[in-house]
């Protein structure tokens, strides 16, 4: 895909823009700011410690203690996929353990380091358990599920801790009187009202346009064990670590536990980091605040990232067999779940390597290496080698989004950054444990290459709030490190102008500096950064010509509707592969999934996206199919049913059987009335034209109806005439006709306009789509499409979304404004293969309602003509 994909049409610029990035700029503030007094409350805490100190406590813990701490961080991991099996067995779906156990396990482990709800709640788990069978429903259903679990679970628990908290800890951490008393039974309140819902309420449990349909009680019951468990032995890691040092019990420690953790989450910090560390400190003001901080960088390696390197270790081990071919026939699909989760992980994992460098950058190297490095190497290349290794930290932090979009370019510059940060982490410190640790993420990124495909420019992707709040609040967390390690250090302006071995404070001040900077000047270059040309018009011979070219080869029939000369087309950069959109209020609607080879599916959807937020859209992919799903969900887009598509399997198509009686009758009537079947020939349509317009015009005033668009296609000589056409005649008079869409790539056969006259006999409908079916299997198709049936299999029970309990109810009493229903029986009595089709749009309670209302404004011409029947 090239930098400036070209697309058809100008669009006009929209007004939504700003407001939408000033609530992106807010949240990003304020969870930096939240940050920012976390550190300050540690910075002022540790006002007469040093850093080394902190270090050296951490290294001072007994083996036994680590291993003991290390057995209860397991414990935990076990307990939480105890999450999934329950929600699974709550969906009444049943996979092997091992399986469940492997996505719960790289799900969270992906999640607790990285802080963001997509990656835990969304791609990782969508990805493992589609391949699984689970339907994008499902999965989602999963997601809810375990939120709520793990909210019961911690409600009960801190409940019960803030009710016999002792009275220091409520003072320490400037608790109202009475405060800790109220939000106790408040918060018990939770999980017993849950629990007597699960045994007395059948109706779903319901809040805003969120609903969860009510669980057994058994069912309750290992949600509140899970969750507890969970939290108990997660606590239990850390308290281990500290029970030497601390003068209360564990269920008053898991109380500040828990306390810490709620405020890590709701400050959306990456992991809590910082904000999870100032509660606990504020809470403990009778231990050490060295020790304290020194246990808590133990208890993150062991709960944080050792799990975060063991997925990587999973993801390598996958990599290298697949490599070298030695996969067992029993593991290919997990092989195949790995794969599809490996630019997360590693994403993940090089962002840490990013962390890696530059807190080593901004913190004192080891004295005894320090004085061998004096004596190998000059001075000033151990003053650039400090300089150059917070750059690459800078840079590794941004490549890392780019591998989470599967750029080939951040792959390939990722691996350069990972081999430069290895010398300067050797050149500026002997720092050979920072080396192995960045060598081995370089060789993750090596044995999964295959999976960083996509063409394009890191310069071109969006980062996100979340992304760019992780990035800002890595280089506060750095800058804090900076000053706690030499807090000692006077500050003077002599401090930039001092060069030596030794002179440690200097050399890091510089390095913070130069991190900063180099940071500023990507989001300024980014910012400044000219983008792309527009699109340009539709109505070139050249876009025409290349569209009927890429759908000689299209897989889906219903492709043809880019003909119909309504859209504007994203193309990719050889021209082999375009969206077709339309732009309506702020949303940009691409109609169905990209069209062309597979391979440039994911490029043109991300293309598109990037394409819709430089100007402040919402971006819509309309009729999406459940294959593709995946690129979706990569973009953060949320998913709702739209209905089903009806395909018939051309091979065993007859009219044999009591099913098939209707449809030998309407043949046999058509027959009765001397009526033929015939395909007229793409060149020959134009001399029936006029009369095909004399139909179609027949028909749309006896249904009272006016001419579709965007997904339907409405009648014009232009349009009719470039497709095959077949009719209906009577006494050699053309009396019903429909155009066919073909789609030679996937071996389908649809049609799009069907219309007919008052002479045409009765089902004849049903005597064309015969014939058509007929017809395509005699001329080589497998499959032909008789369209979607909207709202078509929308979940009916209690756990079902709330667009799918209003569609279903659109559905089954909606027949005053269309007979949804009715579709949907019609085409049942040629027995199709009935495939989901689905909208996906960004998250938020708006963005679901206007996508559709826009959508559907866009197809009916207009909203005067969306309120007709």
């Amino acid at each position: 895909m090239s930098d400036s994909p070209s697309a058809s049409a100008q669009p006009t610029p929209l007004q939504h823009s700003s407001k939408k990035r000033l609530s992106t700029l807010l949240g990003v503030v304020a969870s930096v700011s939240v940050l920012v007094l976390a550190l300050w409350f540690l910075h002022r805490e540790l006002a007469a410690l040093s850093f080394d100190d902190i270090v050296a406590h951490a290294r001072s813990i007994p083996t036994a203690t680590l291993f003991g701490s290390i057995a209860f961080a397991i414990c935990s991991y076990v307990a939480l996929t105890g999450y999934d099996v329950t929600a699974l067995r709550h969906i009444n779906r049943t996979l092997p353990y091992r399986q469940t156990a492997l996505t719960s396990f790289m799900a969270w482990a992906v999640g607790h380091n990285v802080g963001i709800a997509t990656l835990s709640g969304g791609s990782v788990r969508y990805r493992m358990y589609s391949l699984g069978g689970l339907t994008a429903t499902e999965i989602a259903r999963v997601v809810v599920f375990i939120s709520v679990t793990f909210s019961i679970g911690a409600a009960l628990l801190l409940g019960v801790a803030l009710l016999f908290m002792p009275a220091t800890q409520t003072a320490a951490l400037n608790l109202p009187q009475n405060l800790d008393t109220f939000a106790g039974l408040a918060l018990l309140a939770i999980p017993c009202c849950y629990f007597a819902a699960s045994t007395l309420r059948k109706e779903p449990i319901s809040f805003r346009n969120w609903q969860m349909s009510v669980p057994q009680p058994s069912i309750a019951l290992a949600q509140i064990a899970v969750s507890v468990a969970d939290l108990v032995f997660a606590a239990a890691t850390l308290y281990v670590l500290l029970a030497p040092i601390l003068d209360i019990g564990f269920f008053s420690f898991l109380g500040l536990f828990l306390l810490a953790i709620a405020a890590g989450v709701v400050s959306s910090v990456p992991g809590g980091i910082g904000v999870f560390e100032a509660v606990i400190v504020a809470a403990l003001p009778q231990v050490d605040t060295t020790t304290l901080l020194g246990t808590i960088i133990v208890y993150r390696l062991i709960y944080y990232i050792a799990p975060l390197i063991l997925a990587l270790s999973v993801l390598l081990t996958h990599e290298v067999r697949q490599h070298g071919h030695i996969i067992q026939q029993s593991t290919e699909k997990a092989g195949d779940w790995l794969s599809g989760i490996a630019p997360q992980v590693i994403g993940a994992m090089v962002f840490l390597a990013g962390v890696v460098l530059l807190i080593s950058g901004a913190s004192p190297a080891i004295e005894a290496r320090l004085d061998l490095i004096a004596r190998a190497i000059p001075l000033p290349l151990l003053e650039l080698s400090h300089l150059a290794g917070s750059v690459v930290g800078v840079a590794l932090l941004m490549l890392a989004r780019g591998l989470y979009q599967r750029l080939h370019t951040a792959y390939l510059a990722t691996l350069g950054a990972l081999a430069i940060g290895i010398a300067l982490s050797l050149l500026k410190g002997l720092d050979y444990e920072e080396s192995l640790i960045l060598g081995a993420v370089m060789l993750a990124i090596w044995f999964s290459r295959d999976e960083f495909h996509r063409v394009g420019s890191l310069a071109t992707q969006r980062f996100s709030a979340q992304w760019t709040t992780a990035i800002v609040c890595v280089l506060c967390i750095v800058a804090w490190v900076g000053f706690v390690s030499f807090r000692q250090v006077q500050y003077s302006d002599q401090l930039w102008w001092q060069f030596a071995f030794q002179a440690e404070a200097p050399r890091i001040l510089r390095a913070g500096v130069v991190a900063a900077m180099a940071a500023l000047a990507f989001a300024l270059w980014k910012l400044l950064r000219t983008g792309p040309n527009e699109p340009t018009s539709v109505t070139l011979d050249q876009d025409l010509e290349d569209v009927r070219r890429v759908l000689a080869t299209a897989s889906q029939a219903s492709s043809n509707i880019a003909l119909l000369g309504d859209k504007r087309f994203l193309w990719s950069a050889d021209r082999q592969a375009f969206i077709m959109y339309q732009i309506n209020g702020d949303s940009w609607i691409a109609m169905g999934d990209p069209v062309g080879p597979v391979s440039h599916q994911e490029e043109l959807v991300w293309a598109f996206r990037q394409l819709v937020d430089r100007h402040g859209g919402r971006t819509v992919f309309y009729q999406v199919s459940e294959e593709s799903l995946a690129h979706y969900i990569d973009l953060g887009l949320s998913l709702a049913k739209l209905g089903e598509d009806a395909r018939v399997f051309l091979a065993g198509f007859n009219l044999q059987g009591s099913r098939r009686a209707d449809l030998r009758q309407a043949v046999n009537r058509a027959k009765k009335h001397n009526a033929s079947f015939e395909v007229i020939s793409q060149p020959d349509v134009s001399g029936i034209s006029a009369t095909l317009r004399g139909i179609s015009d027949h028909w749309l005033s006896e249904k009272a109806t006016a001419e579709k668009g965007f997904s339907i296609g409405s009648f014009s000589e232009a349009y009719i005439e470039q497709f095959d056409c077949a009719v209906v005649r009577v006494e050699n008079d053309i009396v019903a006709f429909a155009n066919l869409w073909p789609a030679p790539g996937g071996g389908e056969l649809s049609i799009d306009l069907m219309r007919y006259d008052e002479r045409a006999p009765k089902g004849v409908m049903d005597y064309l789509f015969v014939e058509l079916m007929l017809w395509g299997a005699a001329n080589g198709y497998q499959w032909f499409s008789l369209g979607m049936a909207p709202l078509s299999g929308m979940e009916q029970h209690a756990l079902a979304p709330l667009w799918h309990k209003l569609g279903h109810l659109i559905f089954t009493h909606g027949e005053t404004f269309y007979n949804f229903e009715g579709l949907r029986s019609y085409k049942e009595k040629f027995d199709p293969v009935w495939s989901p089709r689905y909208l996906a749009c960004p998250d938020g309670w708006w963005n679901l309602p206007k996508a559709l209302l826009d959508s559907s404004i866009l197809i009916s011409g207009g909203m005067h003509r969306l309120l007709m029947k």
